[in-house]
């Protein structure tokens, strides 16, 4: 503390000297941990903590070391590690998917299998949907006929025909819908079978 004091006085006797040059004195610490004080600070230590001082020893300002020039490395270096920590995680969720696939099935033909059996509800579910939209389909056909026939006639359409035609179409449109949902789920189980059969002949290989 005492030479603390020493040095801010011999300062501020500089100021005072010089009053020109007054105002401002500057402490920092270098490379080895020494503090130093002064009307300007060096060059080589712009970048590091340091604080602005009144000549009666007050601190009016601080600011800190400017952030390292490899920020961008850092940045980078995370993302590495987040990248690893996602292989690292999916690494482990294969295993587990392949240690389920071999304690499951013993036989590629034991997958086949598998995969008719979930096959069955969504083909079910299709082949019933397919006559109601067929008989959809002629219903709207017939309307639209009809339609046509008053036009053709010069004859102004029946209140109320234009909405059922709106509505046979929509029905239309949910039906077909509801078969498209239904063909999918069946691709999607080809597929997540196939993977399947395919991880198994390699696990079963090795």
């Amino acid at each position: 503390m005492r030479l603390h004091r020493m040095a801010i006085l011999s300062i501020t006797a500089l100021v005072l000297a010089n009053p020109v040059a007054a105002a401002k004195i500057y402490k920092w610490v270098d490379e080895h941990g020494v503090t130093h004080y002064g009307q300007s600070i060096p060059p080589e230590y712009k970048d590091q903590a340091a604080s602005e001082m009144s000549p009666e020893g007050v601190t009016v300002r601080r600011w800190g070391a400017a952030p390292p020039p490899d920020v961008r490395k850092l940045a980078d270096d995370k993302a590495s590690q987040e990248k690893r920590k996602e292989e690292q995680k999916e690494a482990l969720q294969q295993q587990r998917r392949d240690t389920a696939l071999v304690n499951t099935y013993t036989s590629v033909k034991e997958i086949d299998d598998a995969r008719e059996r979930q096959l069955q509800s969504p083909l079910q579910a299709i082949k019933g949907l397919e006559p109601r939209l067929k008989k959809a389909q002629e219903k709207l056909r017939s309307h639209q006929r009809q339609a046509d026939g008053y036009a053709q006639a010069g004859k102004p359409v029946p209140e109320g025909f234009e909405q059922d035609i709106a509505e046979q179409k929509a029905e239309l449109d949910a039906i077909q819908a509801e078969i498209d949902r239904h063909r999918a789920r069946v691709e999607g189980i080809k597929a997540r079978f196939e993977a399947d059969k395919r991880r198994f002949e390699q696990l079963t290989q090795r």
